[in-house]
């Protein structure tokens, strides 16, 4: 907590008041073991805020972007990638902003409530995603949808490209609409396509001598039954064979490097796509399956942070609640395990953490109503165990 208070000092960009609560909802944030609701926190505030005054610090919007570029700074020496993911968000009342239907990707349908395109930035290495800024979608906007996600990402191309030049995202944004503004950024963008997707390979042959346009094409791609003369393959297991060409997207219109993935039980295959004609196929797979990091974040942050338990019906408090909630997550992965030297075997468990932390706001009550000091080594004992109690892995 003392990272995240020295960060929050840090962001010029925040009003006094504005640093001074950020720094105590933060630790009450991940502590809240009830609904993430404005009630609930006054509940557990010892006195510190009124329930009148968390309402008025949460109708004020806080500026998470730059709390962001001042906790997450020291990425930029690491290898990274970005990951855009829009999620749904569960929401009754006729007068909360947004409102509209959007796609459930757990019930496979449109649905009443709210949506947020959440931005993250996944660390390679360490292959964990940390949040960036969660922007709410309007309500009815179908046919401005893409215009928007869009909007998300040039509000924060600055701040990306500092740290990477590659996005990763679903097979939804495989659409020339979402792909040439990425392009036009500078940004090189990996995602699924479709398994009957539109490819033609390059012709390389001899040329006619003469008028006439050259000839560019070699036919169409099976993806049934790819030709494996033209296509390398750069891996193979138990499950499944990879091949990597660059072909025609008729699609994009426009060269791309194709990883196709055959699977070896059963006559399925998965397509990949990388606008970076010069990545390797191995790369392609690496980068795309960091892209679930920002699932998991997302899980993470509706699982213990209250992503989608907020009660407010406003713009800013919404925007402050769902980025509250997932910049908890991420700096509790940067500051408790992320800095670890054996993460590799230890996972991420939020709900340990969680648990500490109420545990250490029962203790230090119960200590404090008692005249318990810590100076006694029996009592330092004692209030370290009661800390661990009920701590499991992810």
């Amino acid at each position: 907590m003392r990272f995240i208070s020295a960060r929050i000092n840090q962001v010029n960009e925040l009003t006094k008041p504005q640093k001074k609560f950020l720094g105590w909802i933060f630790e009450k944030w991940i502590m809240l073991p009830v609904r993430h609701n404005f009630l609930n926190l006054f509940r557990y505030a010892d006195g510190q805020y009124s329930e009148k005054s968390i309402r008025n610090q949460f109708s004020k919007k806080m500026n998470f972007r730059a709390l962001f570029d001042s906790s997450f700074g020291g990425l930029k020496a690491k290898e990274c990638i970005a990951a855009f993911d829009p999620s749904f968000i569960p929401k009754s009342g006729k007068k909360t902003f947004g409102k509209g239907r959007f796609w459930s990707g757990k019930d496979q349908r449109a649905k009443a409530g709210l949506e947020i395109g959440c931005l993250a930035l996944v660390d390679v290495e360490a292959a964990t995603a940390y949040s960036i800024e969660a922007i709410q979608t309007p309500g009815e906007m179908k046919n401005a949808l893409m215009d928007h996600y869009v909007g998300i990402i040039r509000n924060n191309i600055g701040r990306i490209k500092s740290f990477t030049d590659y996005l990763a995202v679903d097979g939804y944004f495989m659409k020339k609409t979402f792909i040439e503004p990425m392009l036009k950024m500078g940004l090189q963008v990996i995602t699924r396509m479709r398994p009957d997707a539109n490819l033609q390979y390059l012709y390389k042959g001899p040329q006619k001598t003469g008028r006439g346009r050259k000839r560019r094409y070699a036919g169409k791609v099976d993806m049934n039954n790819i030709d494996k003369r033209r296509w390398k393959l750069f891996y193979e297991d138990d499950h499944i064979l990879a091949f990597e060409l660059v072909v025609w997207c008729v699609t994009l219109k426009r060269e791309a490097k194709v990883v196709y993935l055959k699977h070896k039980q059963g006559t399925g295959h998965t397509v990949f796509l990388s606008t970076d004609i010069n990545m390797s196929g191995k790369k392609i797979m690496q980068y795309y399956g960091l892209r679930f990091q920002i699932e998991f974040l997302i899980r993470d942050a509706k699982q213990y942070t209250g992503l989608e338990e907020c009660q407010a019906v406003s713009e800013n408090k919404l925007y402050n609640h769902f980025n509250l909630s997932l910049m908890s997550v991420s700096l509790m992965k940067l500051t408790c395990w992320a800095s670890l030297k054996d993460k590799s075997d230890i996972p991420f468990s939020m709900r340990s953490i969680k648990t500490w932390y109420y545990n250490k706001y029962l203790t230090e009550t119960i200590f404090s109503n008692l005249g318990l000091e810590l100076n006694c080594n029996k009592i330092k004992k004692l209030y370290s165990k009661c800390l661990n109690i009920g701590s499991m892995a992810a």
